[in-house]
C-alpha cells in the first residue's frame, strides 16, 4: 500500500477511549437524583437534596448519552480495524500508519484498538523490533521484566530507554538493539 492512495484522507475527529468512567459518573448522578426523590417523598432534609437533587437527572442523561456514544464509536473502530485486517487475510507485515490511514483513525488510537482486539483474542500480531511494522498472525509472548516500574499516566515527552533491556512503557523484556517494542509497538530511543 502506498501513502499516495490515502493522501487526501483525513483522520476522524472521534477518539478511541474508555467509556467506563463516564458510565460510573452518570450512574452516580442518577443514583443521587433518585435518592433526592426518595428524600422528597419521605421528607428528609439531607443537605437540601430533596429540593434540588432531582435536577441531577438532566446531567445524568447527557453523561450516559455520551458514554453510549463512546461505546458506539469504539465498536465502530473495532469493526473497521477487523475488516481491514480481514482484507489482508490476518497475515503479512504492514506499516501501522497505512492501516491507520485506511481505517481513518490516528495511529495512537489504532494502537489502542489493536491492543484491545488482541486482549480479547480476536487478532494475533506483534511488532517488528527493528522497523516497528506490524506482523499479523505472529504471536508475541509477553515476558515481564523484573526491573520495570510503570510510568505515570500522563507523559509529557518520550521517556529515555537507553541502557534498558525492557520496554519502559509496558515492561516487555526486549531483544538486544531493539528500536521498537514487539509487544506494544512503542518507539524506543
Amino acid at each position: 500500500m502506498t501513502n499516495e492512495k490515502y493522501k487526501d484522507r483525513y483522520y476522524s475527529k472521534e477518539k478511541y477511549k474508555a467509556a467506563k468512567g463516564s458510565f460510573i459518573i452518570g450512574l452516580i448522578f442518577l443514583f443521587v437524583a433518585i435518592l433526592s426523590l426518595h428524600f422528597l417523598r419521605v421528607g428528609i432534609p439531607f443537605l437540601g437534596l430533596r429540593n434540588w437533587g432531582f435536577w441531577l437527572f438532566i446531567p445524568a442523561f447527557f453523561i450516559l448519552l455520551g458514554a453510549f456514544q463512546q461505546l458506539y464509536t469504539n465498536n465502530k473502530y473495532k469493526k473497521a480495524v477487523l475488516r481491514s485486517l480481514m482484507d489482508r487475510g490476518h497475515q503479512g507485515t504492514y506499516k501501522l500508519e497505512n492501516i491507520a490511514l485506511e481505517v481513518g483513525i490516528k495511529p495512537k488510537d489504532l494502537l489502542r484498538v489493536l491492543a484491545d482486539l488482541r486482549d480479547s483474542g480476536k487478532i494475533v500480531y506483534r511488532f517488528k523490533a527493528d522497523t516497528g511494522e506490524i506482523e499479523l498472525g505472529q504471536k508475541v509472548e509477553y515476558v515481564p521484566s523484573t526491573e520495570y516500574v510503570p510510568p505515570a499516566k500522563k507523559i509529557e515527552a518520550p521517556l529515555p530507554s537507553t541502557n534498558k533491556n525492557f520496554c519502559i512503557y509496558c515492561g516487555h523484556q526486549l531483544e538486544r538493539d531493539a528500536k521498537f517494542c514487539p509487544s506494544c509497538g512503542s518507539k524506543l530511543s
